[in-house]
Order: structure tokens, then C-alpha cells, then sequence
């Protein structure tokens, strides 16, 4: 006769679908079924078994309405500010002490993505200047997307000075640079400052991408449209590496390019 814990793992599989079991982190034993999954979590020392989920939930992204000038990032500002933020907690891969909080705001304004990064983190660097350097090596910020059934998807990548790099292409290997005159046109809004208190630097950038630096897609009007995304932190050159994100990555070894695991999102129409 089989355990509880033996027949609830059958009764998951038969119902959901995928089934990772981990020993000391490390996957043993997969079964692949033909139907969706879910994201229920048990842990049992030193067992954890892990059923993923292919989520009916969207991350909405609400169309903002604003005033185009020169004071335009700031009004956006201070509204992102007032929404919901998402928080960047998945830590993986590497243990860092402290581990850096960081949360998000996103929002659209029908030809242009606004998003702010709100980061505290103990340790800081800015290296790199030039457009498509590699920024990830510094402090950075990240936000990966596709848009609606394309299998290739975008990374913007960002360090606390708000340099960018961008790439688009179906996976990590196979990608191509975007061009520096249209990431150029992304407007950025930093601020840093050093808290004597906590001993942490407190940073926010904030960045309004429009619709043309997508390149590889004619976006009229990004109300209504589906996507795929998800937002990292990272900082591979830092005292303390580290690697967080927003939707969880479960893979052995440090790789932000799985678009298997972006989270589901949805650009709101105005109201």
C-alpha cells in the first residue's frame, strides 16, 4: 500500500502534469505527463518535491496616462510609485548575505513601457558606460520580454547609471545586439543615495522604453497585447555575486534566458 505522501505525488502527476524530485537541490527523478501544471511547493528535509505551474494568472500592466516634455519621467515617477510594486525575490543559484531587496513597478502608455526598479542593496559598482557593454557585471537590472506568440524575446539590461544593453534572439547563444540609436531613445531617471543607518544603498532607476527600440516588431499600440516576461537583479562582478528573480528559474546552473519559465503578461487599456 502506498504512503500518503506517495499517492498525493501519483493523484499530482495524474492531475498536473510535471514532477521534479530534488535531493540535496539536485533533480532525480522526472515524469512528464501531457497536461498543464501547477505551482504547489513541499518541502520535507531533505526531500523537496516540486510540481511547476504554467499560471492562468497575468501580470496586468496598466496604461498610464501623461504629459510628453521634458518633465515627462518624473510624472512617471512619481505614479509608478502609487502602483502595486513586484518584488524580485527569487534567489537563486548562489547564496548572498545580505540578499539585496528589490521590487518593481510597470506600467505602459500605449507606445512606450515605463518601468521602475526600486533596489537596497549593500554593495554597488557602475564600470561600464558604453551602450551594449556587459552591464550585468555590474549592479544590475534586467527585464526580459516577448510579445504575444513569438518564441524570441528582448533583454534590456541595465546598471545603476542606467547604461543599458540590449539583445533579442530565441536563446542565450543565439542573439544579436540591438542598435545603440534606438536604445539611445530610452529615457532613464536615476537616483542613489548611501544610507548611514542601514549601511545600504538605496537606488531607483527609472526607465520609459519605447515601442520602436522592439525592433523586430511593428507595435501600434501595446493595449491589448499578450506577453511573456520576467525581471532579474543581478551583479556578477560584485564582493557578493548574486541572481534574483521576479518569476523562479529552476535550472542547475545560472541562466536567465529560459523564456520557459517568463511569467505571463497582459498591457492594459486605459480607463
Amino acid at each position: 500500500m502506498k504512503s500518503t505522501r506517495a499517492k498525493w505525488i501519483d493523484d499530482a502527476l495524474k492531475k498536473h502534469g510535471e514532477l521534479l524530485v530534488l535531493f540535496d537541490g539536485k533533480v532525480q527523478k522526472r515524469h512528464i505527463y501531457p497536461l498543464a501544471v501547477t505551482g504547489i511547493i513541499i518541502k520535507k528535509a531533505p526531500l523537496a518535491v516540486r510540481i511547476r505551474m504554467n499560471s492562468t494568472d497575468k501580470l496586468i500592466i496598466p496604461q498610464i496616462s501623461y504629459t510628453p516634455g521634458p518633465d515627462m519621467l518624473a510624472e512617471i515617477s512619481g505614479k509608478l510609485d502609487q502602483f502595486n510594486k513586484q518584488s524580485i525575490s527569487h534567489l537563486l543559484w548562489l547564496d548572498a548575505a545580505p540578499v539585496p531587496r528589490v521590487q518593481f513597478a510597470v506600467g505602459h502608455g500605449s507606445d512606450t513601457i515605463f518601468l521602475k526598479y526600486y533596489v537596497s542593496e549593500k554593495y554597488i559598482s557602475a564600470v561600464y558606460c558604453h551602450t551594449n557593454e556587459p552591464v550585468y557585471k555590474d549592479t544590475c537590472v534586467e527585464f526580459f520580454i516577448s510579445f504575444e506568440h513569438d518564441k524570441h524575446y528582448y533583454n534590456l539590461e541595465f546598471n545603476c547609471t542606467g547604461t543599458v544593453l540590449g539583445m533579442y534572439g530565441p536563446d542565450k547563444i543565439n542573439r544579436q545586439f540591438l542598435d545603440r540609436q534606438l536604445l539611445a531613445a530610452i529615457g532613464k531617471e536615476v537616483s542613489i543615495r548611501f544610507d548611514q543607518q542601514t549601511q545600504l544603498f538605496e537606488w531607483e532607476l527609472t526607465i520609459a522604453i519605447p515601442a520602436t527600440v522592439f525592433a523586430f516588431h511593428y507595435i501600434k499600440d501595446l493595449a491589448g497585447m499578450a506577453c511573456c516576461l520576467n525581471f532579474f537583479k543581478c551583479g556578477d562582478d560584485l564582493p557578493v555575486p548574486h541572481y534574483l528573480a521576479w518569476n523562479e528559474i529552476c535550472r542547475p546552473e545560472p541562466d536567465f534566458h529560459r523564456p520557459e519559465w517568463f511569467g505571463k503578461g497582459l498591457f492594459g487599456h486605459s480607463e
